[in-house]
């Protein structure tokens, strides 16, 4: 079923979890080497499935995130769906949209993936952080378009509270 002034569908990236999975992957070896090296009588298959319970956690719960969020950008709206046994949908008209960002570590760089947050004045999600997706400067770009072009068209303009401006109660 196609959705309507559906802009962009993103759900977060397996290369987020690629960090986890190189630690893990490095703690199995540390209890493969303990259990092999050690000198106590433990059973070679015990130390096998030992070491692999942490990479087994890592894919499962990369795969429990992965499959229980959706980013879901429309002409005038962000919506994110998350949730595995229940599910929570957050909406963020665009024109509400007081500030983007774009968040890559070293790894996240090299990976092509980030968090692109989004500022709002919404109260249900005034602060809205899209983790680990691909492509974040695209997602970044488009998502800035779209907020110009629904506040152009709603003509709105985000005023900035006035006691931020003027400390001695706003009166000059």
């Amino acid at each position: 079923m196609a959705e309507s002034g559906l802009v962009a569908r993103r759900r977060v990236s397996w290369k987020s979890f690629l960090g986890t999975h190189i630690a893990l992957g490095l703690l199995a070896v540390v209890i493969w080497a303990a259990g092999w090296f050690s000198g106590l009588a433990v059973h070679p298959v015990l130390v096998g499935a030992a070491g692999l319970l942490p990479i087994l956690a890592a894919v499962l719960c990369q795969w429990l995130v992965t499959i229980s969020t959706e980013y879901r950008v429309f002409d005038d709206s962000l919506e994110v769906e998350s949730g595995i046994v229940s599910r929570t949908i957050e909406n963020i008209q665009l024109f509400r949209v007081r500030d983007l960002g774009l968040h890559q570590s070293i790894l996240d760089r090299l990976l092509n993936v980030g968090t692109v947050s989004v500022s709002s004045t919404d109260h249900s999600a005034p602060h809205l952080p899209l983790k680990g997706v691909d492509d974040p400067r695209e997602l970044y770009e488009t998502l800035r378009e779209l907020v110009a072009k629904s506040q152009a068209t709603r003509r709105t303009m985000i005023v900035e509270d006035d006691m931020e401006h003027h400390p001695g109660g706003g009166a000059e």
